[in-house]
Order: structure tokens, then C-alpha cells, then sequence
């Protein structure tokens, strides 16, 4: 191996390390407060915050354990999946189903949105909080369903790595299904989801402006758009945004290993193959990660229910405990 494919395979390795840990440090830190903020009564009532709310749980099961495992097998070699077929197959399954899920469930907020800003009532009575909880359970089934194939068609197969040495991968069988993983995954994680998000996203905005020419006072008193759904449709449109830009360069990828998987490549280029996807495989993370600081950047309402969670932390720490004397002497308070 000459000494640019080493360079560039140290790049790859770096750069995969780096993108990793940042987006650790951010989604635990981000999560969290996503999950203390969602769960407060001024943002709980709306429906789309029950997807906002459970996408943040899939993403912190992400950031907790889906990274962690790829930094170990990227940059130490540490992959168990490699070395026993079992957890082969119920790993990648796993990891497949909850990320796309995550990514499925800010897609439902989109359409959300659409029906609870239409002039219809019988739509905007399908934006409810009970119906958020039932298409949860119900994109949740189904996206286990549809990556169910994985368990039987996963296997232990021998490729030659960054390196051009050939080692055990936990991959899809070679051929067709591969292939049709790769345009599988491509759909479901990223290019359907996406499109989803686009077009109600552009629903909803018209449906806002239909109703501001229809009821312009209306719209001014809050009455027929309140803030907080102002805010929430802010916080979505921010998310949509990332994850479309983090995940269309990742199927950009897959499409292309799809169709150069029959070529013989030389190590340089396997090096550069590996290079870019650890970039765009890195910057996926991003999706999962940076939804709180998408929703402070973009919401007023976000900011003041993170500062009052704030403010009631720094008065549980400030402690004045008072010191009773007998009866005449005088009380002391030390704080």
C-alpha cells in the first residue's frame, strides 16, 4: 500500500472520529433537554410534539448505542457482528429499523401539521394527540416488517477492506440482494421520508396562507394560528431541513456502491470509496443529533421553557437551611 492510500485511509479514520464524537457530546447533551422541554404541559398538548417527543427517544438509543458501536468497529476493528451470525442479523436490523423510524416519525409531524393548518374540520380533527400515539405504534410495526428481510438474507461474507485485505463482514448476501438492500435502504431511510417532508411541508405553507387571506384579523389575534403552533412548525421546518441535507448524500452513495459493486477496484480507490463514506456516514448523525439545537435556534417558545428548566434547577440548588434556637433568642438563617 503507497503511502496517499494510507493517508487517505488515515483521513477517513480521523474524520469519521471526529464527526462521531461530536455528535455523541451534542445528541446526549441536545436529547435530553429535548426530552425534559417536549414533556412540559405548554408543549405536550400538541400533537406533533408526540413525535418530536418519541423521535428523541429512538435518536438517543442512536447516539448511545449505534455510534459508539460504529467508532469501535471503524477505527479499532471491534465488531462483533463479524465473527458470529446472530448477532449479525439482529444487529443490522435493529439499527436499520430505529434509524429509519426516527426519520419516519418527523416525516408524521410534517403531515401533522398539514391537517391540523387546513381549513377543513373533519382534517384538523385528525390532528389530535390520540392520533399521533396510534401512527406511532403504526409506522413503528412497520418499519420492522419491512426490514424483516434482513434477518434471513444477512450474512457473514469475505471482502477486502480500506486496506485491500480481505476480512469477514457482516453484510448482505452478494447479488441481487445487495443491490436491492442498498436501493431499500436508500428509499426508506432517506428519499421517501424526505419527499414526504417536502411536500406536506409545502401543504402546510399553503394552507397557512389560504387561511391568513380568508381570516386576516383572525391570524393577527392568534385565534385561528396560535404562537405555539407558529413555534412548532418553525422547530419542524429546522429539523426537516438537517435531515434532509445529512441523509440525501448518504443514499447518494449507496446508489453509487450499488452500481460499482460488480467492479474491480484498486486499493487507491476502495481508500477513497471509504473516505467518502465515512464523511457522508458521519454527517447522517447529524439528523439524530441536532434536533434541540435546530428547535432553540428557530423557536422563541423552545428558549423560554429551556430557561425556566434553568432557573428551576439553580433554585433547587440554592439551599437556606434555618437554625431554630429556644424561644427568645434570635433565629438565624445561613444560606
Amino acid at each position: 500500500m503507497d503511502s496517499s492510500t494510507a493517508e487517505i485511509n488515515t483521513t477517513a479514520a480521523t474524520t469519521f472520529y471526529i464527526l462521531s464524537v461530536v455528535n455523541f457530546v451534542l445528541g446526549i447533551i441536545g436529547l435530553a433537554f429535548n426530552l425534559l422541554i417536549l414533556a412540559r404541559p405548554k408543549l405536550c398538548r400538541q400533537p406533533c410534539s408526540f413525535y418530536f417527543f418519541s423521535a428523541s427517544w429512538y435518536n438517543l438509543f442512536i447516539v448511545l448505542i449505534v455510534i459508539p458501536m460504529r467508532l469501535l468497529s471503524n477505527n479499532y476493528n471491534l465488531e462483533a457482528a463479524n465473527y458470529n451470525l446472530g448477532y449479525c442479523k439482529i444487529q443490522t436490523f435493529f439499527i436499520y429499523t430505529i434509524r429509519s423510524i426516527s426519520c419516519w416519525l418527523i416525516a408524521l409531524a410534517t403531515i401533522d401539521r398539514y391537517l391540523h393548518s387546513s381549513s377543513h374540520a373533519f382534517l384538523r380533527q385528525m390532528s389530535s394527540a390520540e392520533s399521533a400515539k396510534w401512527a406511532i405504534r403504526i409506522i413503528s410495526v412497520i418499519m420492522f416488517i419491512l426490514y424483516c428481510h434482513m434477518i434471513v438474507y444477512y450474512e457473514i461474507s469475505y471482502v477486502p477492506n480500506k486496506f485491500g485485505t480481505i476480512t469477514p463482514l457482516c453484510n448482505g448476501q452478494s447479488g441481487f440482494y445487495r443491490s436491492f438492500l442498498n436501493f431499500w435502504y436508500m428509499l426508506f431511510y432517506s428519499l421517501l421520508p424526505s419527499f414526504i417532508m417536502v411536500i406536506f411541508g409545502c401543504l402546510t405553507v399553503r394552507n397557512i396562507r389560504q387561511r391568513a387571506r380568508i381570516a386576516p384579523i383572525a391570524i393577527r389575534n392568534v385565534q385561528t394560528f396560535k404562537r405555539s403552533d407558529a413555534a412548532i412548525l418553525r422547530m419542524l421546518t429546522a429539523q426537516v431541513m438537517v435531515i434532509i441535507i445529512c441523509t440525501v448524500p448518504f443514499s447518494a452513495y449507496r446508489l453509487y456502491s450499488s452500481f460499482t459493486a460488480n467492479l474491480t477496484k484498486t486499493t487507491y480507490r476502495l481508500a477513497q470509496e471509504n473516505l467518502a463514506l465515512q464523511i457522508v456516514g458521519g454527517l447522517t448523525y447529524f439528523a439524530h443529533s441536532s434536533s434541540f439545537y435546530m428547535h432553540i435556534l428557530s423557536s422563541t417558545i423552545f428558549r423560554k421553557e429551556l430557561r425556566q428548566i434553568m432557573r428551576s434547577c439553580v433554585r433547587r440548588r440554592v439551599v437556606v437551611p434555618v437554625y431554630l434556637h429556644p424561644v427568645g433568642q434570635n433565629q438565624t438563617s445561613v444560606l
